[in-house]
This record gives C-alpha cells, structure tokens and sequence, in this order.
C-alpha cells in the first residue's frame, strides 16, 4: 500500500499540517516539576515524536482549575500534572522550550486544556479535609461514600476565565492551537452531560452552556485564527455497556445519546471549534475511550468519527473530524480516511509503542513498526502508582531524556538462556551494541508466554507484536546475533563459554494438591494453551480455577470461541485484582455477556460465565467440584467499579468475614489450573554457584513472574549497560 491519504496535507482552522497523522494527549503525569513546569523528560518525549514524523502533537491534560478542583492539586499546593495557568515565566519557559524543540522537524502542536477532574478525580483531599467538586452533588468514582458538592455559577465562570488565560499563554509559548479536554466524564463532561449535571438553576443549568462559554472565551482572548480542537465522547454509551437494570440504577438513565452529541458538536461550531475528536464512553467504561486489547481494530470509527462527518456534510459545517479507536495498523488508518469516516486519524499508544510510526509507514518500512500490545501497564497503571507514563514494548518511552544505545567500548561474549520477550529485548539491544550474543531456546520459536497468548483470538495484538519481534530478530540474526533453537541448557553447556550470561529462563507452575482431583480431568492452563485449546468433544462444562487475568482470558476464550459453560473461582475479593482498569472492566464486561471484542450485540457468549471471588475449591469427586464461598463476598462483576491502588486508604472498606461460608457444587468436565507460578531460577542459582565471579543475571519471569513491562524495561536495562 502507498497510504497516500495519510500523507496528504491538510489544515484545523488556520493551521496547516503536513500529513493527516495527530498524536493522541496522553497524561503527562509526572513529566513536570512540582510546580507544574515542564521538564527536559517532557520536551524529548514529544521531540521524538515530531522526529518520526507526526504531523499535529498533543499534549496530555493541563488543567486551568488550580484552587477550584482540589483533585488536581497534592500537599503544598505541588502537582503532578503540567500547569500553564497565571502568569508565571517560570512555567512559559518549560512550554516555549517544548514548542521549540518540536518546531524543527515540521509538526504543529496543541495544548489539551481541562477544566480539571471533578468525580473522578483522587479521594485522598477529602481525606484531609477538603470539599470536592463536580457539576451537581455526584459521588466519587473511587470510593462512592466520597461525595463532590456542586460548583457555584461563581466558581464555574472563572474557570472560564482561566481557560482563556492559559490559552493566550500558550499562544505565546509557541503552541499553534488548543485542544478543549471535553469527554470521558471528567470534570468539563460533568458540566456539559445529564449523567452528572442536575444543575435546576443557574447559568449552568444549560448543559451546553459551559461548553459553549469555555470556547467563546479562548477564541476572544487569541482571536479567531487561532484554532480550537473539542475533545468529546459523543455518547457515554452507559445503557449500551450495562443494560437498562444498572444504567437505571447506577445512572438514572441519564446519559448523552449520539443524537444529543451531535447536536452539542453543532453548538460548539457555531461557538468557534474547527474541529472534533470523537471517541466513546467515560470513566464508568473505561475500556471505551481506552480500548483494550481484546477489542477489533476502528472499534468506533465509522459509528462516530463517520456518523459526525456525514452529519456535518448534510447541516454545510465545515469542520474537520478526528477519528480515534485502534487504529494502530497503517492500512486500517488508511482505510478510515479513504472511506471518509474522518479528515484525520489519531494514534495514542501506538505512537508510544513506536515514535517512528508515521515514518516508517511514509518509507515503506511497516514491517518495522512496533506496535502496541494494548496491555496498559506502562501507559497508565504506571502513573497510577506514582510513575510517569512508559510502554512496555518500548523500553525508552518516557525516557527519551536518559536512555541511549551506546556502542559497547569492550565486545563480550553473551549466553541469553530463553527467548521470551525479556530474552529477546536483551539479545537485540545486546547485539546492537556490538556485543557477541548467542541466545538459547528450549523451544522451536520464541516468546514465551506471549507465544501461548497468542493463541487465544481475543489475543490479535499480541500476534502483530511477535510478527514484528520475529522480522526484528531475522534483520539480526542476518547480521550476526546467533540463535539456538530446542537447546535446553545445562550449566556446562556456557560456563567458561561466555563473558555474560542472562537467564531468561520464565515460570516454573504446579497443580495445587487438592482431595479427589485424580477423579477428575485437570490440566495446568499454559500447558493447555501449549495444546492450542484443545477440548475432547465430551467436555461441556469447564472449571477454571485462578481468578487473575490469565484465568479469566482462558474461560472467555473457551466460552467466546468452543462455546463451552465455564465457571472462573478466585480466591482474592475480587476478580482480576491486578490488571489495569480498562482491560479488567472490559473482560468483566465480556465475561458476563454484556459486550463482546467486536462491540456488537450479535457477538455476545451465548451465557455469561459463573464467577465466584473469595472463593476455594476444597474438593472433587467424580464431575463434581466443591467450593466454600463466603456468603459475604462481593458480586464479582462489578466493572463500573475501580480497584483502587493499595497505598490508598478507603476508611469505608469493609473486611470479608471469615469463616462466614457456604458449601456449593459444581459440574465441572475438565478444571484448568491458573495459578500463579514462581520463577524458574535454578540454573540462576547453579551458575552464580559455580562461578560467583561471572556476571550472571536473572531477568523476566525467572526474576519476577507476571509482568511484562516489568522483564523488557529490566532486560533492556542489564544490556544497554553491559
């Protein structure tokens, strides 16, 4: 393909950029000081992206309500997020160094102004005695108990005020113009959408209003040639996502239907905005505006980006459309512009993944592309717990500032035992130091349990990454780096061989000792995928015990692809405790027949899958397996509901009784064993014994199990400093 849609020229307003390619705002938590200025680590993360070749950047939120909305402020009045707002030359010159620095390779760049959280903002100021805000009296996302008072018309005005004032300011910090943070129920969508606005008096009980007063007051303050990006969700898709029973009871049965956003979207033309990026949903369905990886590519891109072209072509708005929503892979970008469902396309994390994305498509050189597995690990969860944003198949994202590939000053001889990813990232970064690196399989490919994932459909972004991890491997394997294939090693086979050895060496997994379990057909669940799912066509009913992300994916992809009866036990409060909250909502919301990877209604299980928390399996006979379930456990579909960071104290957390128990049964044909494994680390320990002196490393599972970000960023730490 030629992608010659993305790489026509086109214009927002008076802007004019060089292809049709925009960088999603992603939160640029902790990328500046505590007083909000922006850092040496913000300015390279966006310098590397107009490097490879991105036509418009966007920068995360900033928000303008400082004193407002508590929630955007920590102690001693410091912040995690960028700020702009006053009239500080301390924090101008932070911008006017990012907006230089970007300038250069020929991309423009916005600001993402945010009237701030709101809802769904930290409970921890109420803690301390703060009052938290929204547009009515609305409970906090995190902990419900927690509720947010409604602003004051006085209050919401000068909010307005100060959008305007951070938008000048970034007009003469450089910035070509702004985009307005108006969707996923933050506080702006809270103003602007009858979920949470019940505001009966008042300038501001016109749920459009503040939408309306935010963008009259940018365009008095820089002028008319200054353009305006409007950020919306055009339906927080509620009812859709949770049926009539919960968006009733959760929501009222309030919410923006598609109808009403694009009414909102006409407004906010005549207002001033010269364009809108449309996406789907809110915080209470996160995996929405965040689509994970279980969900098909252009998720929403015609049913939004498309429905809001056609209706700006029949009322002669001229106003340019944005699409967002997986759109990762080059032909399916080139295919949203080329069906005219949108005048741009808008990549997020693929732009983390691989900053030289644009580039590399305009070369002919997609193969090289390294594209985002969807996981969420390093792009959010990281931040979540106090970090700044990373990637986990790009070990330098965040760290553009500080992380190189130096060329080794002394070529040693490197082992890497195990080609799984950590494996993998350690021999080619190895490799492209000059090192002489030879890796060690057991097995005949690599991967290592991303390899067994890929096996599952829901698991498609998984398998466009190790298509690129091989074309990367086979590029140096042709220039040098040696692989060995169904080897397993013994320490004699690289003691005294190699200057270096990795051990990469994964997960060692057992089969917990319970009564009866011989009565019954049982398998451990990676030796099951090793098997590629394979069922005897007598098995009807599945019993998965481990209620973590591997369990749950495993008992939805037999339900979704055999369409077998499964039931999930976990034994912690709840399910997935562990994984990120878009893809936790969303498998929930899978897993109890409400959404599907497609979206469509027709793609649903044919019956939801039983799910028990806190609950232990104690015994089988026969096909009968025998639970104790606490009676006093929560209802494990709960996906509207955020499983807050441990650090974070909810004082209205009640504890699970124990002892407070009942027996039940289940009909169980085969039970797959998804517990968690622990590191395969003997040869670590034999070899640091045989020669304590030799630099022997332990790296990925075999160090750490279970969290990939985790393995590449350490892998590519060891052997960048080798």
């Amino acid at each position: 393909m030629t992608y010659e849609r993305l790489f026509e020229p086109c214009n927002i307003g008076t802007c004019n950029l060089m292809n049709r390619v925009i960088m999603a705002p992603m939160g640029n938590i902790n990328m500046a000081d505590p007083t909000g200025r922006p850092t040496n680590k913000m300015v390279a993360y966006f310098k590397e992206r107009a490097k490879g070749g991105t036509g418009l950047l966007i920068t995360g939120l900033v928000p303008v309500s400082f004193g407002i909305d508590p929630t955007v402020s920590e102690d001693n009045d410091t912040t995690y997020f960028p700020r702009i707002d006053g009239t500080s030359r301390t924090r101008l010159s932070g911008w006017r160094d990012l907006t230089s620095a970007v300038k250069p390779f020929g991309s423009k760049i916005f600001i993402q102004l945010s009237a701030g959280l709101g809802r769904v903002g930290s409970p921890e100021p109420a803690l301390k005695g703060k009052i938290l805000r929204s547009a009515s009296f609305n409970r906090n996302f995190y902990v419900p108990q927690i509720p947010h008072f409604p602003l004051s018309d006085r209050k919401i005005r000068k909010i307005v005020k100060s959008f305007g004032q951070c938008a000048v300011n970034a007009k003469v910090s450089g910035f070509d113009g702004v985009q307005i943070h108006g969707h996923e129920g933050y506080l702006m969508d809270q103003l602007t959408s009858d979920p949470w606005n019940r505001r009966k008096i008042g300038r501001y009980r016109n749920k459009f209003q503040f939408g309306i007063d935010v963008v009259k007051e940018i365009k008095r303050r820089c002028g008319d040639d200054f353009p305006i990006i409007y950020r919306i969700d055009l339906t927080q898709a509620l009812e859709e996502s949770y049926g009539q029973e919960i968006f009733k009871k959760q929501f009222r049965g309030k919410e923006r239907k598609i109808e009403e956003g694009l009414e909102f979207c006409k407004v906010l033309y005549e207002a001033g905005v010269d364009a809108f990026d449309v996406d789907k949903g809110c915080y209470d369905n996160w995996f929405w505006p965040h689509p994970p990886a279980y969900f098909d590519d252009a998720i929403y891109a015609e049913e939004l980006a498309g429905r809001l072209r056609s209706y700006f072509q029949k009322e002669n708005i001229n106003a340019k459309v944005i699409a967002v929503g997986k759109l990762g892979k080059p032909e399916v970008a080139e295919k949203v512009l080329d069906k005219g469902w949108a005048d741009f396309v808008m990549l997020g994390r693929p732009l983390l993944a691989d900053p030289y994305w644009t580039r590399k498509v305009k070369e002919g050189r997609t193969k090289e592309i390294v594209h985002c597995i969807g996981d969420q690990e390093g792009c959010i969860e990281s931040f979540k717990m106090g970090g700044h944003s990373c990637c986990t198949v790009n070990p330098y994202m965040g760290f553009e500032d500080c992380k190189k590939l130096t060329r080794a000053d002394v070529v040693k001889r490197i082992a890497v035992i195990g080609a799984g990813p950590a494996g993998c990232e350690a021999a080619m970064t190895a490799h492209k130091r000059g090192h002489d690196v030879t890796i060690f399989e057991k097995n005949d490919h690599i991967g290592g349990q991303l390899h067994l994932a890929g096996k599952m459909m829901i698991k498609h972004d998984i398998r466009r990454y190790l298509e690129n991890l091989h074309f990367q491997l086979e590029l140096l394997i042709k220039d040098g780096l040696k692989v060995e294939f169904n080897k397993a090693v013994t320490p004699g086979d690289v003691n005294d061989h190699f200057d270096v050895i990795l051990c990469c060496t994964g997960l060692e997994t057992s089969i917990p000792d319970i009564e009866g379990l011989e009565s019954i057909p049982h398998e451990e669940i990676r030796e099951f995928l090793k098997n590629d799912l394979d069922i005897s066509d007598d098995v009807k009913d599945v019993l998965v015990v481990g209620g973590g992300i591997l369990g749950c994916e495993v008992g939805y992809s037999l339900a979704y692809e055999k369409g077998l009866n499964v039931a999930v036990v976990g034994k912690n409060k709840d399910l997935i405790p562990k994984t990120v909250m878009a893809n936790r909502s969303q498998m929930l919301w899978m897993m109890m027949g409400k959404g599907s990877p497609s979206g469509k209604k027709d793609d649903l299980l044919r019956e939801p899958i039983t799910a028990y928390n806190t609950t232990e399996v104690i015994r089988f006979s026969g096909n009968k397996a025998y639970l104790s379930v606490n009676k006093g456990k929560k209802a494990p579909y709960t996906p509207w509901k955020a499983v807050i960071p441990e650090n974070v104290h909810n004082p209205f957390e009640k504890d699970i009784q124990a002892g407070n128990v009942e027996e039940i049964q289940l009909n169980a044909d085969l039970v797959l064993f998804a517990t968690s494994g622990k590191p395969n680390n003997s040869l670590y320990y034999q070899l640091l014994k045989d020669d304590p002196s030799q630099e022997i490393y332990a790296l990925g599972d075999s160090s750490e199990p279970g969290n990939l970000w985790k393995a590449i960023t350490n892998a590519n730490e060891v052997a960048r400093n080798i």
